[in-house]
C-alpha cells in the first residue's frame, strides 16, 4: 500500500473510535474519519473493485455524522442504518487493505483480517446489548471494542508502505 494512503486509514480508525469531547462538542468528529478513509481509496493510484464499492458510501456517512456532528438529534432506524452502512464499509475496506500486503506481508494480512472480524462482531454485540443497560456487559464490551481498536491501529501502522510509491 501506498504511504499516503495508510497514513489516511490509520487516521481514519483514529478519528472514528476515539471520542474526545468537551462539554456537547466532539473534538475528534467521525466525519473526519469517513473523509479520510475516502481519501485512502481515492490516493491509490488503481483502487480494487471493493474499495470503488464502497468510497461513495464513506461520503454519505461522513455527511450523516457531519449532520449530528452540528446538530445533535437521535433517530434508532437512521443511527441502525448508519452503523450498518459504515460496519459494511470498513469491513470491506480493512479486507482490501489486507488483500492489497496479502503477497509482502502475509502475517500483516492475517492479522488484519482477525482484527476487521472481531471490530465488526464487537460493535454489533455492543449496540445489541446497550438499550437493556446491563453495566458489567456494556463495561466488557467497551474495553473489548477499545482494545481491538487499539490492535487495529497498531496493526495498520506495522504495515510496510511499498517503496516505489
Amino acid at each position: 500500500m501506498e504511504r499516503k494512503s495508510l497514513n489516511c486509514l490509520k487516521w481514519g480508525i483514529f478519528f472514528t473510535f476515539v471520542n474526545i469531547e468537551i462539554g456537547q462538542l466532539n473534538l475528534l468528529p467521525e466525519f473526519v474519519g469517513m473523509l479520510l478513509f475516502y481519501a485512502s481509496i481515492r490516493s491509490h493510484q488503481e483502487p480494487r473493485p471493493g474499495e470503488s464499492r464502497v468510497a461513495p458510501l464513506f461520503l454519505v456517512l461522513a455527511a450523516d455524522y457531519f449532520l449530528h456532528w452540528i446538530w445533535q438529534f437521535e433517530n434508532g432506524v437512521e443511527g441502525l442504518l448508519a452503523l450498518a452502512v459504515s460496519l459494511y464499509a470498513l469491513y470491506v475496506l480493512l479486507g482490501e487493505a489486507a488483500e492489497r500486503i496479502r503477497p509482502m506481508q502475509p502475517d500483516r494480512a492475517a492479522a488484519l483480517d482477525v482484527l476487521r472480524i472481531c471490530a465488526v462482531v464487537l460493535q454489533c454485540a455492543g449496540f445489541l446489548v446497550s438499550p437493556f443497560e446491563i453495566r458489567p456487559l456494556n463495561m466488557l464490551l467497551t474495553i473489548a471494542v477499545i482494545s481491538v481498536c487499539i490492535a487495529l491501529i497498531v496493526a495498520v501502522c506495522r504495515i510496510r508502505p511499498e517503496e516505489n510509491a
